[in-house]
C-alpha cells in the first residue's frame, strides 16, 4: 500500500518507494514516473466480453472485485465511482492485484485493475480487459524523504528506471 511504503520513506526504513500517486505524507516527495490506465476485468466467457468500452454505471448489476481500502488505487477508483454517483455491489474487499487477477478468473466478480497488470492474462485468452469511459488514467511514480541525501546507487537506480519509464503510458 502507497501509504504505508510512504512511512517507511519517511522513517528512512528505505530510500524510495515506486507507488501510486497521490501519496500524502508531510515528510516525502513525489516525482512521477509514467500514467498507469486502469481496466476492467472479467472472465472471457462473460457478457461484457463483447464491450469495447464501458462506463462505471455499466457495472452496478455485478459484483465487484475490490482492493482494501487505504490503498491509493482503491482511493481513486472510490473517488471515481463517487463522482459517476455509482455503487456497485462490493463483493469482496482483497489485499492485491494478484489476487483480484485470479477470483475474476474463478467467476467471483469483476475487478478494476492496470491494463499493465493484466496483459499477459488478456494475451493468453485467460481474463478479458474492457476499457472505461470516464475513468482517468492514474500516476505512477517514485517517492524519498524530504531533505535526505541520495546515494549514488539510488540515483543510479533512479536514472535507469526513469529512462526506461520515459514517454511511456502503461
Amino acid at each position: 500500500i502507497s501509504s504505508e511504503i510512504a512511512s517507511l520513506v519517511a522513517a528512512d526504513g528505505v530510500d524510495i518507494g515506486l507507488v501510486t500517486l497521490p501519496v500524502r505524507h508531510r515528510d516525502v516527495r513525489e516525482h512521477t514516473l509514467l500514467q498507469r490506465q486502469d481496466v476492467l476485468i472479467c472472465r472471457p466467457d462473460h457478457c461484457l466480453r463483447e464491450r469495447k468500452r464501458i462506463r462505471l454505471a455499466d457495472i452496478t448489476s455485478f459484483p465487484l472485485l475490490v482492493l482494501e481500502r487505504g490503498s491509493t488505487s482503491r482511493q481513486l477508483l472510490d473517488a471515481a465511482l463517487v463522482k459517476e454517483s455509482v455503487s456497485p455491489p462490493i463483493a469482496m474487499e482483497l489485499g492485491g492485484i494478484e489476487v483480484l487477477k485470479r477470483f475474476v478468473e474463478i467467476g467471483l466478480g469483476l475487478a478494476i485493475v492496470p491494463e499493465v497488470a493484466v496483459a499477459q492474462e488478456v494475451e493468453r485468452g485467460q481474463l478479458h480487459a474492457v476499457h472505461i469511459s470516464g475513468l482517468p488514467a492514474s500516476r505512477v511514480g517514485w517517492i524519498e524523504r524530504r531533505g535526505r541525501m541520495r546515494s549514488a546507487a539510488t540515483s543510479a537506480f533512479i536514472q535507469l528506471i526513469e529512462n526506461q519509464l520515459a514517454h511511456k503510458k502503461i
